[in-house]
């Protein structure tokens, strides 16, 4: 309606003017208020239909260091760096070199894997000793029968070895593998190193059974000797 108009209605044109501004901004008001609610009916529900963290898919064996005689100051003595290497049985072969080869360690879903594990081998478990990680090296050799996994750790206290547990790690699960996953500790799995790179200790007496499934219920429990 023009002013002229208005004026002819008899209406003040400033008071229409001014109705229709308070009209504009009620519309706009309730816009906002529509989007705003809308806004969070879409977040509560993106927020129910959110599902529970999946449980972690690798985990590791442990191995319980014994030294011979209970005489882990004499066995331990002067180690700087332990290397503990285990085999990959049928399962573990099948999962990283045919079922999922993209979990392997330079994979894309494998690198940053192991790349975790590394940071947490030795802060993460209760029993771990006084050690940080150096490497995880993984060798997988079709055709050679060389399938393992390998771990080397750097050692800041020998004096903490004693009956303590490494863990080993990553390997899957057995629900993300599909089947059993079973690694074999043989006897020269086990090393202990001084500081200038020399063997000094050893595994002298292997459990009854050397295989472990990872998350296993106990560790593989073997005896060191000294070199």
């Amino acid at each position: 309606m023009s002013a002229f108009a208005a004026l002819e209605g008899g209406l003040d044109p400033g008071l229409l003017d001014h109705c229709g501004l308070c009209h504009t901004r009620a519309q706009m008001k309730v816009t906002k208020s529509a989007l705003t609610t809308g806004a969070a009916l879409l977040a509560l529900t993106a927020s129910s239909s959110c599902k529970e963290p999946e449980p972690d898919k690798f985990g590791t064996v442990r191995i319980e260091l014994s030294p011979l005689g209970g005489e882990g100051d004499t066995v331990f003595a002067g180690t700087t760096e332990v290397i503990a290497t285990v085999n990959y049985e049928d399962c573990l072969q099948d999962f990283y070199l045919i079922d999922r080869t993209d979990y392997q360690k330079d994979g894309p879903e494998g690198a940053p894997v192991f790349d975790q594990f590394a940071e947490t081998l030795c802060t993460d478990y209760d029993e771990a000793p006084e050690c940080e990680v150096d490497s995880i090296d993984q060798t997988l050799l079709e055709g050679t029968d060389v399938y393992n996994l390998k771990v080397t750790f750097t050692i800041t206290d020998p004096s903490s070895l004693s009956y303590r547990e490494l863990n080993i790690g990553p390997l899957p699960t057995e629900d993300l593998a599909g089947c059993s996953p079973i690694v074999e500790l043989n006897v020269n799995g086990l090393i202990g190193r001084d500081a200038n790179g020399t063997q000094i200790w050893g595994i002298s007496t292997l459990p009854g059974s050397s295989r472990a499934t990872t998350n296993q219920g106990a560790p593989l429990r073997v005896t060191l000797a000294r070199k």
